[in-house]
């Protein structure tokens, strides 16, 4: 299974794979999940910190070399990874 995982304002957020189904994954927890067109976009709101929400989302990009995955959340980007 490949993953990718941050600490964000207290949450942990992350996105894993197992082959195309990629999942969006909030402090243990399934928020989202789905299988890999050409794009695929998972998203979740969630509550960070003390009170503060956000919008988190994974976007999931078919490319050549394999799958290019981006974690956000708001306008920030939290992390990218390039799945095989």
């Amino acid at each position: 299974m490949d993953k990718i995982e941050v600490d964000y304002r207290g949450a942990r957020v992350g996105l894993s794979r197992d082959a195309d189904k990629l999942r969006l994954v909030i402090n243990g927890i399934v928020r989202d999940e789905g299988i890999v067109g050409k794009v695929l976009r998972l998203s979740s709101p969630v509550q960070t910190d003390y009170e503060f929400h956000e919008f988190i989302e994974g976007v999931i990009t078919r490319q050549a070399d394999g799958l290019l995955a981006v974690l956000s959340a708001g306008n920030t980007e939290l992390a990218r990874r390039t799945f095989q």
